[in-house]
């Protein structure tokens, strides 16, 4: 088992599936702009890399490229349904009080207001030590400054540094810190990207974190 100090996990699909009231509010976005809806599996794919990036895809092809207007929508309509079916992954509240002891943080490109208003309403924001998210710095995963600045707060080598995500943005984040990185394939990334980047641990259940860790 590896001695882990600092548990940095990703948000969205690694410890709460948020997808369905995301997709939901990007075709409310986009249905607002009268512009055509899309489909479940094209947003999937356009998720990831911050509402910004989220809605610049989601605009790509319709002949429209106001991306201000569609990120300030998509916020509005998401702050208002961003608990309608979201839900914690199994054993995410679980692992996290398993490893109570030691530093768990968030990094995510997700807007922080969000993150902290979902896991309020869960009761699951006081285990987290720290919570980053995509307007916390002036950069963005996969960019390693997130992870480096957690890293530098509970002054945490590399080696003692687990990075958790469900997609391949995760693992290079985690990578380009020098940090032990976990893929989880569960989540909204695409397995086969996750896969090929080739994070050091790869498990299907945020459970599989005990037999690995301490």
């Amino acid at each position: 088992m590896i001695k882990i100090s600092l548990f940095v996990y990703d948000f969205d699909g690694t410890l709460v599936d948020t997808f369905e009231d995301i997709a939901n509010s990007v075709n409310r976005t986009l249905i607002e702009m009268n512009l055509q809806s899309l489909g479940r599996e094209t947003i999937r794919q356009n998720i990831g890399s911050g509402v910004v990036n989220l809605m610049s895809r989601s605009l790509s092809g319709s002949g429209c490229n106001n991306i201000e207007a569609a990120v300030s929508l998509f916020q509005k309509h998401y702050s208002h349904h961003l608990l309608d079916q979201t839900k914690l992954y199994p054993n995410g509240r679980e692992i996290v009080e398993h490893f109570s002891n030691k530093n768990n943080t968030i990094l995510s490109n997700k807007p922080v207001v969000f993150i902290e208003k979902i896991l309020k309403a869960m009761n699951f924001l006081s285990p987290f030590d720290s919570i980053l998210g995509g307007d916390s710095l002036d950069e963005q995963k996969p960019n390693p400054k997130g992870l480096q600045f957690l890293m530098k707060k509970y002054h945490c080598p590399a080696e003692k540094v687990l990075m958790i995500g469900d997609n391949a943005i995760d693992v290079e984040t985690g990578k380009r810190a020098g940090v032990i990185t976990c893929g989880v394939t569960y989540g909204l990334g695409n397995p086969n990207l996750l896969r090929d980047s080739k994070p050091n641990f790869l498990i299907d259940n945020l459970s599989d974190l005990k037999s690995l860790f301490n």
